[in-house]
């Protein structure tokens, strides 16, 4: 309508200034319409959401895409026994990646950085399970060093019972990203950051959708950079199996309503 609209406004014009330019010229509603199909195409194709803000210099973007495929520092979700098994682990989760993107499989090698980094960091219990018994508190950030400056902060932000099933809670994904933006502060030079969609799948947060978990996310690196900037971007990366379940044209125009006036 807004293509139709733009065009019968240059048709009126021709047809004040030269009244028979346009007569017998039934062709040019052909012309017309075409314009106007490609017009609602064009506007319709949804971008993925970009937004700057200028008062806290930081960006924060959503890309459909891979997680390990950014070439930055990225957050990786894990469990408070930070368990590595196959079995207890999907091969097909972000941490199941992390194991063969990273480290090629080796889980031997994984659990040994895994043990460096958490190294100062008591546990706060044990569970008996299969798989890893001593139990962190939600929150504790193992930060792994990848090539260059490139680090996986791997949090615990879900609970494993004695069946090594996951549970998590909206209260200990912000803990989680407060945790995670204070390692980044602490071990990052302003780089971005990239962070998955968290609380779906195995993580048992039936109330996180991925469109709350989307903002959740954007809004807490929002919050956290207006005390201090830790990183000039925070990059949100949904994978193309999830990225049908997101309104990027909404979750750009939550974006825009939290830029300062």
């Amino acid at each position: 309508m807004e293509a139709l609209g733009a065009l019968a406004i240059v048709g009126g014009a021709l047809a004040l200034f030269a009244p028979g330019l346009l007569n017998g010229q039934w062709w040019l509603l052909a012309v017309a319409g075409a314009l106007a199909v490609v017009w609602a195409l064009f506007s319709l194709r949804q971008k993925d959401p970009d937004q700057r803000f200028p008062s806290e210099s930081i960006s924060i973007r959503l890309v459909e895409g891979d997680l390990f495929e950014q070439k930055a520092s990225a957050l990786v979700g894990m469990t408070t026994t930070f368990d590595t098994e196959p079995g207890i682990i999907e091969d097909g989760s972000v941490q199941g990646s992390l194991l063969h993107r990273i480290y090629g499989g080796s889980r031997t090698r994984l659990d040994a950085e895994l043990a460096s980094a958490l190294t100062g960091i008591g546990p706060v219990g044990t569970i008996t399970k299969p798989g890893k018994e001593d139990v962190y508190p939600v929150g504790t950030v193992a930060v792994l060093n990848g090539e260059g400056t490139t680090c996986y902060y791997c949090v615990a932000y879900t609970c494993m019972d004695e069946h090594n099933r996951a549970q998590g809670t909206i209260r200990g994904i912000l803990d989680s990203l407060d945790s995670v933006w204070d390692a980044v502060d602490r071990n990052g030079n302003g780089e971005p950051i990239c962070v998955p969609l968290l609380g779906q799948g195995q993580s048992r947060i039936p109330e996180l959708t991925a469109e709350v978990a989307v903002r959740l996310i954007a809004f807490s690196f929002l919050l956290r950079a207006r005390r201090g900037r830790f990183s000039k971007e925070l990059r949100i990366v949904v994978h193309p199996n999830e990225i049908g379940k997101i309104d990027r044209a909404e979750f750009q125009a939550f974006l825009r309503s939290l830029v300062a006036g």
